[in-house]
């Protein structure tokens, strides 16, 4: 076979790989809920592992001499398979885990969705372990191909929806295909009609007012699409408008005493993230002032105290506090919203309808909140963050909210450091009488923050109003005056809201009055990590405020954990429904890799049992040690860069491009002198520890840097590491191909040992996939990073085995 075809082949079908594994987090995430944007993630890792145990278990399969035809019919194969488990993963409801049915249910869209990826594995095991090629060289251009399909990802997401996108990943695996075929000098014919039909179907999908290939189930709901006057996608969102309707207009949490005249019907446009997340946008009409409702939502008291000066708003939306800022007479009113497309609906696609744009000093800024304000230079009397729940996954997989980053105590003190000196930094979150766990979470967030800046007694500075489902928390960065708390509760009165904390009153709730006594910070953080939810303040360092359920209670019944939580947000059923994720993964792995492969070891090669021992061990540990380290700097890099797109584009696909090229330089290690063979791994343990400790250091210094400096601090402290990460798997090979051609030499090419320990590595890395987003939930990242050291400190006693046994 041509080598450079064949290399080819390589980096069109890992390209198209980890197209379809982003793009299908996507989907999942509107079809079903962000957590299951993980479940993909380990499937994908899941499929490829099931390849390369295929090619171990059934050997008579994959002779050498039929080796470029199965390379061909797998690769087609992984293209033809996509359309059909795509379309079936959108055609039928994914619900959360709540029984053994719905279990069930998870488990056969698990199947379902590794399927293609089984084949792109198979492909992929021949191709790097059966088809002669230099390992080094091999796995450089997997990898860089799966770096380039993670890049692909985001301007193709801005051209077509998301169906249509994995319809152009089955394109690029048909190529893929061809490349085979061409490299093994075989007819043509099949692999580019396949390509032309997938790109037609691509094309067709995407140009369709109501394309065929498309959700049919929303969050368990049947999607009417007739309803919708828009519907847009973008890498980390799907956002749709319906169209307009006149009824009284809708407010979070009004005041008990609002007049009945002040609801007089408006019209207005329901608008939906990703199926769930809601919001309303009502059409502005001759002026400002018809909407008067805003005043009486509880998401606006902060404009009765500070009616003037400059505002922002943290998530633009449909643009209500937006426009009640601008009403109230702030001047100027700066908007910041990361999405895209809903920036572009008030100021093009619908601005005559919204109308937020052309009210004077208002201004709408595409941006991660978090980023724009620390480079920004206004000072505000007000800055707003109310409800901030898109419930949308990132590209990087689930818990990898856009909004996580904007409920941390780092992220709270460049809000508080942005006001004005009697400036008001005010958060609406749900409320649950019975169980206020999300406001207890901010009350102890807003604590923690401010002794983080020095204040001696932060409940001179906190209010909270309350009614319904909603609690709005204010933080002034000076203590509230008495004139302050005076007109703080003749409003309240007025308008119908409940007092539940200013520094003259304490709570009646006992959690929240509980929490509020705590006069110290260590008293507070060891009061909150006792409580029955997590309340503890979030950080950067562990920044998953709507992940409250605790480890003790992962497995409580569903009526139980609906009582702690608004049982409509999801958010704790989110942490259950990951934890089953994790054990269908474990499970799938176990009947897919494990069994089988356990089934199949008389196959191994004539090897003593120590040898593969420490062959199964060395691979087992770069599995776990890699994936521990991706999902530690994802998250907290993620965080550091703020946006999605970027998080997606310059992480993943800089972690998996920087792992290839360090495959590509290990043919430069020598393994003429047994140091340099055995201890090579204490190389990226080192650099994983370096990169743990200077992590804080570097997102604080830069936080207020500009994008392109920040996207080069990320890209500085990734590309040591993961350039050392990448010599982990083909030294390794070397090593055991090394050892085979003295103990058991192979006529064939390539390791005989290989699919077996590709096998291990993929099961490996399947389950330290929600292992390492478990660890990092509850001991947080710098834990993760850690463990993920250890597996490559551990590394050196394989590689000593296996350089001995060669020698």
């Amino acid at each position: 076979m041509s080598r450079a075809l064949t290399l080819t082949g390589v980096f069109l079908v890992a390209m198209s790989t980890l197209m379809l594994e982003v793009l299908l987090t996507r989907i999942t995430s509107v079809s079903a809920w962000y957590h299951l944007a993980f479940f993909v993630i380990s499937l994908g890792m899941l499929g490829m592992t099931a390849g390369a145990v295929l090619v171990f278990v059934v050997p008579s399969l994959f002779e050498r001499d039929v080796i470029p035809l199965r390379l061909t019919q797998s690769a087609l194969g992984f293209a033809l398979s996509t359309p059909v488990c795509v379309g079936l993963t959108l055609a039928l409801p994914l619900t959360p885990v709540t029984d053994l049915m719905s279990f069930l249910a998870l488990l056969g869209a698990g199947g379902t969705l590794a399927l293609p990826f089984i084949l792109a594995g198979t492909t992929l095991t021949l191709a790097l372990t059966r088809a002669g090629l230099p390992p080094s060289t091999a796995y450089g251009v997997d990898l860089t191909g799966a770096a380039v399909g993670c890049v692909a990802i985001i301007p193709l997401l801005n051209v077509v929806d998301a169906p249509s996108a994995a319809l152009c990943a089955s394109v690029v695996a048909a190529l893929g295909a061809a490349a085979f075929a061409t490299a093994a000098r075989r007819p043509l014919r099949s692999t580019l009609v396949c390509a032309l039909v997938l790109t037609l179907m691509a094309a067709l999908n995407a140009s369709s007012a109501l394309p065929p290939l498309r959700p049919a189930w929303v969050k368990g709901v049947r999607e009417i699409p007739e309803w919708f006057a828009y519907l847009g996608w973008n890498t980390y969102s799907r956002v749709t408008v319906d169209w307009s309707t006149v009824k009284e207009p809708m407010l979070w949490a009004a005041g008990r005493n609002i007049p009945p005249e002040v609801l007089a019907p408006i019209e207005q446009r329901g608008m939906r993230i990703d199926g769930a997340a809601g919001t309303v946008m009502g059409k502005l009409g001759a002026s400002a002032a018809n909407h008067a409702y805003l005043d009486w939502d509880i998401t606006a008291f902060a404009h009765h105290l500070r009616p003037h000066g400059a505002a922002a708003v943290i998530g633009v939306g449909g643009g209500r506090d937006v426009l009640e800022a601008a009403r109230v007479g702030h001047s100027p009113v700066i908007g910041v919203e990361i999405n895209d497309l809903i920036v572009r609906l008030h100021q093009t696609t619908m601005a005559e309808f919204s109308g937020i744009t052309k009210l004077p000093g208002v201004s709408l800024v595409t941006d991660e909140a978090r980023s724009f304000m620390a480079r920004d230079t206004h000072r505000y009397s007000v800055l707003t963050m109310s409800l901030i729940d898109t419930w949308a996954s990132t590209g990087a997989g689930a818990y990898s909210l856009s909004e996580n980053g904007l409920y941390t105590r780092e992220a709270w003190r460049i809000f508080i450091d942005h006001l004005a000196p009697d400036g008001i930094f005010t958060v609406s979150r749900w409320y649950l009488v019975n169980s206020p766990g999300e406001t207890a979470r901010i009350i102890a967030l807003a604590m923690e923050t401010l002794w983080d800046s020095g204040v001696p007694n932060p409940l001179a500075h906190l209010v909270v109003v309350q009614n319904n489902q909603v609690a709005t928390l204010l933080v002034a960065k000076q203590p509230f005056s008495p004139a302050d708390i005076d007109l703080v509760q003749s409003e309240a009165v007025r308008m119908g809201f409940n007092m539940i904390l200013t520094p003259r009153k304490v709570p009646a709730h006992p959690v929240l009055r509980q929490l509020v006594e705590q006069r110290t910070r260590a008293a507070m953080w060891h009061w909150a990590e006792n409580q029955k939810l997590d309340i503890t303040p979030p950080t950067d360092e562990r920044p998953f405020f709507f992940s409250m359920l605790k480890p003790s209670t992962w497995f409580t019944d569903r009526a139980s954990v609906d009582q702690m939580d608004l049982s409509f947000l999801g958010n704790l059923q989110a942490t259950q429904t990951l934890v089953y994720a994790t054990i269908v993964s474990v499970f799938l792995t176990i009947l897919t890799v494990a069994f089988p492969m356990g089934l199949r070891r008389d196959a191994l090669p004539p090897l003593a049992r120590a040898d593969i021992v420490a062959a199964s061990s060395y691979f087992a540990l770069i599995g776990l040690g890699f994936m521990y380290v991706e999902m530690g700097l994802l998250s907290r890099l993620n965080v550091f860069l703020g946006r999605p797109t970027l998080a997606l584009a310059v992480l993943l696909a800089g972690i998996i491009l920087f792992t290839g090229i360090g495959s590509l330089l290990s043919d430069r290690i020598s393994f003429a002198q047994a140091k340099l063979a055995t201890l090579y791994p204490l190389l990226p343990a080192a650099l994983i520890l370096i990169a743990t400790a200077i992590l804080p250091w570097l997102m604080h210094t830069f936080e207020g840097a500009d994008t392109a400096t920040r996207i080069a601090v990320s890209l500085g402290l990734l590309a040591p590491t993961a350039l050392a990460l990448g010599l982990g798997f083909p030294l390794g090979l070397r090593l055991v191909e090394r050892m085979e051609a003295k103990i058991a030499p192979q006529t064939g090419g390539g390791s005989a040992l290989g699919p077996w320990l590709w096998g291990i590595n993929g099961a490996c890395g399947v389950c330290a996939s929600g292992l390492a987003l478990g660890t990092s939930m509850v001991f947080g990242i710098k834990v993760t990073l850690t463990i993920g050291a250890a597996c490559y400190l551990l590394l050196p006693l394989a590689a000593a085995r296996l350089y001995r046994s060669g020698s």
